[in-house]
């Protein structure tokens, strides 16, 4: 998401008379109309556009400064000069936001209060999960005062849009409370990091990290907002956007340069890793804020960095909401995409086949351990976190007899 801080923005406001179309329940001089009533979503001011909003209003009335209200989250300078006669016809007014800080949104989540106590108790929870054919296994302290904290937050309450959803994320990333929490967590981590007297490279040092918020339980019976990331630890499970909050907590406070991919036509929130794109016909979708360029990384399950489900390949693009001040890339993403490209030669042999059955009956047996092969490794590829595992699994697969093999070489 582009910062411009400081830049004014003019926004067109369309207003509609239609009779059948309410949004005020009275007429304007008898009660305000909010300008971003929950009907109509509030453009996304992040970005230095000239957004168009249409609010319908009951009747023909006089609009005044006062008639319009516009939420705290949204700084507004000079609403209206003057008053204007609403007409029959469609108009527009002139409406100028002042962001003053890095979002335009100013949205009213509050930090965390931890009230001392009796219950103020650390408690631990133990964590398995294999990376590379290595199991790791660590306990995380957790503060239960924390957990209380964020369990009877008033932002549990807080409605925001898609816009304000990176904002709001960030600050569950952020609180001051939430501090300790990663410094613990990421203490355990790191520890991981040099298991064994090996030491694991940034890149994968990330891989380690994903793997292991990866492979944490999935679970989406969440109502409200979501999770904070000590409850994840705590509950040891969360859903998509629960655990990419996590994610992304402990990767920016390791350096890495890191960014919320979300997805308002899906309801879905995810990680994304940064990356330097050195072609510019990437084998898989490349998100961007306008400045630098991030792919998917899948936090439900275990999958390598880049790999997304199909749905995911031609949805519009999400809005990229860069977190922290980190500044390491992923350096393995020539490798990644490689693999998918393969998968994609893969896939296109499996259906050579299939088309091969129907049209003849039935395959040889050469034909059926071929796709006996291209099928197994298609699965496994897809499922695995382990980046040479898949290239591996490519070079033993039947692709290299039939097709370029970009893996084999």
């Amino acid at each position: 998401m582009q910062s411009i801080a400081g830049f004014v923005i003019v926004c067109t406001i369309t207003l509609v008379c239609c009779a059948g179309c309410m949004v005020a329940d009275t007429a304007l001089s008898q009660k305000p109309v909010e300008a971003f009533p929950d009907t109509v979503p509030a453009p996304d001011l992040s970005y230095a556009s000239a957004p168009s909003l249409t609010i319908a209003v009951q009747q023909s009335t006089e609009i005044t400064p006062s008639a319009v209200v516009f939420p705290s989250r949204i700084p507004v300078n000079d609403t209206l000069a003057e008053p204007v006669a609403a007409r029959p016809s469609s108009f527009s007014l002139n409406i100028s936001f002042v962001n003053s800080t890095t979002h335009l949104y100013d949205d009213p989540y509050q930090d965390l209060v931890i009230i001392p106590g009796s219950e103020n108790i650390s408690v631990t929870r133990t964590f398995t999960f294999e990376f590379r054919g290595v199991e790791y296994s660590f306990e995380v302290p957790v503060s239960t005062a924390l957990y209380v904290a964020t369990r009877n937050s008033p932002n549990k309450q807080i409605r925001f849009n898609a816009a304000e959803q990176g904002t709001f994320y960030q600050h569950m990333m952020t609180d001051p409370a939430m501090d300790g929490f990663f410094t613990a967590l990421i203490k355990e981590l790191r520890r991981e990091r040099y298991n064994g007297g090996k030491t694991l490279s940034d890149d994968e040092y990330l891989e380690m990290l994903i793997s292991f918020v990866q492979q944490i339980e999935y679970d989406d019976t969440t109502t409200g907002n979501p999770r904070y990331p000590v409850e994840v630890i705590y509950d040891k499970m969360g859903d998509c956007d629960e655990k990419a909050i996590l994610l992304n907590g402990i990767l920016s406070r390791e350096g890495y340069d890191v960014a919320l991919l979300i997805f308002p036509t899906k309801k879905h929130a995810t990680s994304g890793i940064r990356i330097h794109l050195a072609t510019n016909r990437p084998s898989f979708r490349v998100f961007s804020d306008g400045q630098r360029d991030y792919v998917y990384i899948e936090t439900t399950r275990t999958r390598l960095i880049g790999f997304y489900t199909e749905e995911y390949e031609n949805v519009p693009s999400p809005v990229v909401v860069p977190v922290g001040n980190g500044t390491l890339q992923y350096g393995k993403i020539d490798y990644v995409m490689t693999i998918f490209s393969d998968m994609q030669a893969i896939d296109r042999q499996i259906g050579i086949l299939e088309e091969r059955a129907r049209s003849t009956g039935a395959l040889s047996p050469d034909d059926y351990a071929a796709a006996m092969s291209y099928v197994s490794t298609y699965q496994f590829v897809g499922s695995t976190n382990d980046r040479e595992a898949a290239m591996d699994a490519i070079r033993r697969s039947e692709l290299r007899h039939n097709s370029v093999c970009l893996s084999c070489g």
